[in-house]
């Protein structure tokens, strides 16, 4: 009888101990969240995670650390996050160049972009801006392309990342043009941004992020930029639509993601608190003064975004032939 007593309570503790477990194992968060930034230090990509991260680990209450991936322009870190485990402890910084354009126009990125990823939350958008350097012959942008009309292949173009958004706006802008200006790809704004002002290329399409500094000191002069409306940032420079060019209007965008798969418990956990995080005056205080536009989606309007944004990447790639399936 003692025997099967003992034998009893062990049985209790046991089922107590899985218990327990279990409990342990539906607490989310419980430990380090990486997000990933798919981009080097130093650009809008990296700048934009920065903002907000430091809040969302006092809110989670566990840290959150921003680890840059970069490659691919942003398909090494997309890769990473896609392909790991669905915990919810790896988490992607997204954006237009990672999950639009590269899976568009490069054969290198294995993810589907809408089935692979969970979007949590749409960030913050920044519109590309053309610029040379504040000593370049070229005051406007018509000079920029009629010189490279005359002289094909001359100039050259500092982008952030092979067929990124910066670069993309250049091929559409020169296909449209019939002209040839060669791209010069660096793995980020942040250092695409010294090849400009050391005049080792002669243009530069970046983020307004990258480049609205250097315009405001005089160091640059922007010639357009790609947002529907002039930038408050930067009231004295043009938009492409205005100066005639609709095509070459593409902005990038960052949002957080997580790989499809993950635990329901883990989205019911995030949305929320990035929704605040990103609504919150002094969150969007901070963007502003680093040249981003706050402008939250929630998931089932980020995927509409991205649906939409999609086929007319499509469109505009496919007319400029630039898809490289």
């Amino acid at each position: 009888m003692k025997k099967v007593k003992l034998l009893g309570l062990a049985c209790c503790l046991a089922l107590l101990a899985s218990f327990g477990q279990i409990q342990a194992a539906e607490k989310y968060p419980s430990r380090p969240i990486e997000l990933v930034v798919p981009m080097a230090p130093g650009g809008s990509n990296d700048t934009s995670a920065r903002i907000y991260s430091e809040d969302l680990s006092k809110a989670l209450k566990v840290p959150v650390i921003v680890v840059n991936r970069p490659g691919g322009t942003g398909i090494v870190g997309a890769s990473y996050v896609a392909k790991g485990k669905k915990d919810g402890y790896t988490l992607l910084q997204g954006s237009a160049n990672s999950l639009i354009t590269m899976p568009v126009v490069s054969k290198d990125a294995p993810y589907d972009p809408l089935k692979d990823f969970v979007p949590l939350g749409y960030f913050v958008s920044v519109p590309s801006v053309f610029a040379v350097r504040a000593d370049s012959p070229f005051k406007t942008l018509e000079e920029l392309i009629e010189y490279a009309r005359k002289n094909p292949g001359k100039l050259k173009n500092g982008a952030a990342g092979i067929l990124s958004e910066s670069q993309f706006n250049m091929e559409v802008l020169c296909s449209h043009n019939k002209i040839v200006i060669k791209t010069v790809p660096y793995s980020s704004g942040g250092e695409a941004l010294p090849a400009i002002l050391g005049g080792h290329v002669d243009l530069a399409t970046l983020t307004l992020t990258t480049l609205a500094p250097q315009i405001k000191a005089g160091k640059l002069r922007g010639l357009a930029v790609t947002s529907k409306k002039r930038h408050p940032d930067l009231p004295d420079v043009p938009t492409t639509e205005e100066l005639g060019h609709p095509y070459a209007r593409f902005s990038t965008w960052f949002g957080v993601f997580a790989p499809a798969g993950v635990p329901k418990t883990v989205v019911t956990t995030l949305v929320p608190v990035l929704a605040k995080i990103f609504k919150n005056p002094q969150i969007e205080q901070r963007a502003v003064k680093s040249g981003l536009s706050v402008d939250y989606k929630d998931p089932a309007e980020t995927r509409k975004f991205m649906e939409a944004s999609i086929k007319v990447v499509e469109k505009t790639a496919r007319e400029a032939n630039l898809i490289k399936k």
